[in-house]
């Protein structure tokens, strides 16, 4: 009988543990854990142990940027383009966050289409409720492009300069982790009290 319960008890583990894998791998296709920008105080990117660590960080031929305006008016909306151009990969995806002169995390971010999400908070990904607004990422959708544009809204008050960190991933579309280039990369911007409205970027 013991033997028994102990075969039962075995079993319903590995089903638990099976099943946390493939939501796991399954989530991480629609985005990447939380704090995985490369952005000090983050937990680091997605070049980890277990995860896509095949080559060094940024050792890939593409190039990840990050392309919007110098400046932002405090309170108001900037547009941000992430994007890989010169990339082999079938698959990409990315997550980004902002910073001030002091490491806080500032601003809000929003989506503008279905290819990008707001990371919620105290969900599978780990984000505090203090960070709510705080990172941005490409969802299942938004993985087959090699380019997103979302909003950010500004801080009314900040230390600048603004910088935003953003990590990104050039996948071969396996289906595992192996094989895949992370790279990163970051973009400066400083509040101005006024800027003409033909200014790229300003919303």
């Amino acid at each position: 009988m013991r033997m028994i319960k102990k075969s039962i008890s075995g079993l319903v583990l590995s089903i638990v543990f099976y099943s946390l894998c493939v939501h796991t791998l399954y989530a991480w296709s629609g985005g990447p854990p939380a704090y995985r920008t490369g952005a000090p105080n983050d937990i680091g990117t997605c070049n980890d142990i277990g995860c896509h660590n095949s080559f060094e960080l940024n050792s890939g031929e593409a190039v990840f940027s990050i392309m919007g305006p110098d400046t932002y008016i405090p309170g108001k909306f900037v547009k941000i383009e992430i994007s890989f151009t010169g990339s082999s990969g079938e698959l990409h995806g990315f997550e980004m966050t902002a910073l001030d002169a002091n490491n806080n995390r500032v601003g809000k971010f929003k989506r503008i289409n279905s290819k990008t999400q707001v990371i919620r908070p105290n969900d599978f990904r780990g984000l505090d409720a203090a960070d709510k607004g705080k990172y941005i990422e490409h969802t299942a959708a938004g993985n087959k492009k090699a380019k997103w544009r979302v909003k950010w809204k500004a801080p009314a008050d900040a230390t600048d300069p603004i910088t935003f960190y953003a990590a990104g991933n050039d996948a071969n579309g396996n289906d595992n982790p192996t094989g895949d280039f992370i790279y990163t990369t970051t973009k400066e911007m400083n509040a101005v009290s006024s800027v003409k409205t033909s200014d790229f970027g300003h919303n």
